[in-house]
């Protein structure tokens, strides 16, 4: 969503114009995403949208009748990221890291979240999550268990 909402998004100086109140943000998006997400909703009352979003961008899961962007959930990437660093670690070091896996504690009842082990994290010459765990196989499958 992130490359959507922000005209910006990986592009350098020169190559996006703001938005005409000055802003980086998307306002044809925003308002698109308002529209899609409120008559899916009053479409189909018993489905769930949900949005991979990787910025701070807020209320993206709040209702529109709040100014929120409206979907039922939203990816929380920072918790995939901290706790495949935490589980990779030896357990005998994890003591000094548990700063890892509580850190999104910290903003987790600021949207809607949902915890998403994704694609994203295997992909592009990047271990399989069974892969990065420490020890021999029974110890990597008993840590993959407790994930």
């Amino acid at each position: 969503v992130a490359s959507m909402l922000f005209l910006d998004y990986s592009r350098e100086d020169g190559e996006w114009e703001p938005n005409i109140y000055g802003g980086r943000e998307n306002l044809a998006v925003i308002d698109f995403l308002k529209e899609l997400n409120k008559e899916v909703y009053k479409t189909f009352p018993d489905v769930q949208t949900i949005a991979e979003e990787s910025t701070a961008f807020p209320m993206v899961s709040k209702p529109t009748n709040l100014g929120g962007l409206g979907f039922g959930m939203k990816w929380m990437m920072g918790w995939m990221h901290d706790t495949l660093e935490y589980f990779a670690k030896d357990p005998v070091y994890r003591k000094y890291h548990h700063n890892e896996i509580t850190f999104s504690l910290a903003y987790a009842f600021t949207e809607n979240f949902m915890l998403p082990l994704s694609h994203d994290e295997v992909v592009y010459g990047k271990n399989s999550i069974l892969g990065r765990m420490p020890g021999d196989e029974w110890q990597r499958f008993a840590n993959l268990r407790l994930l």
